[in-house]
This record gives C-alpha cells, structure tokens and sequence, in this order.
C-alpha cells in the first residue's frame, strides 16, 4: 500500500546507504570505443518516483546484508555476502523494448561502489566453474541508452547461471516481458536470485555465492480497458527445457519464498487479489 511505500522510503533515506554510480568504476576489461559517446553521469535516474514506488519492494522482516544502488535504468539491493544482488527492479516501456544500443562491445564490469571483496569479472568464466554471468536486468531491455546498456553489465546486476538456463528458457521469459511492455505500454519487474541453503556452493577466488533458483515478477497497471494484473516466476539453476507455464507462479508464491513484499505500492484490495492469481494465458 502506498503509506507503507513513502514510510519505506522515509527509513531509507534515515538507514540506508544509497548509492550513486561512482565514476571510478572500471571495466574488467579494456574499455570499448564508444566511451566517448556516453552521457554525462550526472547521477539521474530515467524513471519516475512513482514508478520506483511501484518497483522496489519491501523487505518484511527478511534479516540479509542490503546496499541500494540507484543506476540509470535499474535499482538493484547488493548483498555483500552472497555477492550477488538480493534483488533488481526496474521499469520497462513500450519504447524502451529496442534500440541501437546493443550489447556487442560492452564488457562486464567490478562495480567499485560496493565493498571488497566483490564480484569480479573472473569470478564466473563457465570453463573453469560451470556458470555463465546471468543478467537479472538483461541487457536485452536496455538497447534504448548507451549508459543503460554499460550499466547492465556491472557485477552487481549478474549472477552465476546455468548456461543452458541463461541462454533458453529464462531469455525465453525475457523476450516475453518485452513483449508484454510493447502490448501494455508499461511493466514493472523484480528479478533476483533465490538461496535455499544457508550454505551454498561459491565460485571464483571472491567466492561469489550461486543461487538455488531465480525468481521474476511482473505488473501491469493496464491499457485502456486492461484492468492490472500481475504473475511470478521461479526458475531452478539447473539446465531445464520447458514451456513458460512450467516456471509460473502467483506473486503471493514467490513473496513467500523469497521474503520480500512486491508491489506494495497498489492499493491493497486490488495487491490482495491480483498477486493471488497465476493465469499466464491472460498475458
């Protein structure tokens, strides 16, 4: 519910560091050609405060290391345990669903304003630990802005994942929210990793932790007529080829597995009953 909301948001600014994207953060390989055309980094953000509303969920109890970073076009919850984002939320338009912006040149980046040790680019090389770098914030949503695209391949916006995840059905549920965003004009999505044991396996000398599962959620406020609905997903790290239907699941469902309160922001008649529901077909 939106007092909720803004009483969050008050404890943040009194409890929470809040960070800023640093311009110290270096690449973890050679800078690509293009950096001259990148955007002043005047520390903006291109979404609303209404749409962070609707994006960054609560965390009810849930007792895990958090530092917020505000990036360009994602907000991300680093756990400087796992040294994996706790969560990812950004907003995703019809607009922003394609553009010139592809991620050929960019390279995976050690994100400098969180502490060491953190994730580094060497961290996650499939030959050596079985994991490719998973985007939770994919690259393939931010064509629309050179900053954007850099800024999805910082090590706070990735985490170990199964290459044959990576690389079929989870794109497969990215390409869907993309084109949900062009059908509906405007989405919200939560994405993050899911740890079932206290104890997981690490990799890379950093010892970054790899999640059990991965979990996504997903609102539409509607179009015209479209009344706001909502669906979940959760996806096992492991190679699994099957249809969308398989992975879904109602918001409430995922709420419960990973702790956080999503979509906080609606009203609480309209929350209670759309985050019940899992009807993929209506999608």
């Amino acid at each position: 519910m939106a007092s909720a909301w803004f009483a969050f948001r008050r404890s943040l600014d009194s409890e929470k560091e809040i960070v800023k994207p640093d311009n110290k953060t270096v690449l973890a390989e050679k800078s690509d050609t293009k950096a001259e055309s990148e955007p002043k980094d005047d520390g903006s953000a291109w979404y609303s405060v209404e749409d962070e509303a609707y994006m960054v969920p609560l965390n009810e109890g849930l007792k895990v290391p958090e530092q917020r970073l505000n990036r360009y076009a994602y907000i991300t919850s680093y756990n400087a345990g796992t040294r994996n984002p706790n969560w990812v939320a950004w907003t995703l338009i019809a607009d922003h669903v394609d553009g010139e912006y592809s991620r050929g040149g960019h390279k995976f980046m050690e994100d400098m304003d969180v502490p060491e040790p953190r994730a580094a680019y060497s961290d996650i090389r499939e030959g050596e630990c079985g994991y490719q770098r998973g985007h939770m914030c994919p690259a393939g949503d931010n064509k629309w802005s050179y900053k954007a695209q850099k800024e999805a391949f910082l090590m706070t916006n990735i985490c170990p994942q199964n290459g044959d995840l990576n690389q079929r059905d989870w794109k497969y549920l990215e390409e869907a929210c993309r084109d949900w965003a062009s059908k509906y004009g405007k989405i919200y999505i939560v994405s993050g990793p899911v740890f079932r044991s206290k104890n997981p396996q690490t990799v890379g000398e950093h010892e970054v932790s790899v999640p059990d599962a991965f979990f996504k959620v997903v609102l539409t406020l509607g179009k015209k007529h479209d009344a706001p609905k909502s669906i979940g997903f959760i996806y096992n790290n492991v190679e699994g080829r099957h249809k969308m239907e398989y992975y879904a699941r109602s918001v409430d469902e995922v709420e419960k597995m990973t702790g956080l309160n999503f979509f906080s922001h609606l009203d609480d008649k309209v929350e209670n009953r759309i985050e019940a529901e899992c009807d993929l077909g209506s999608w």
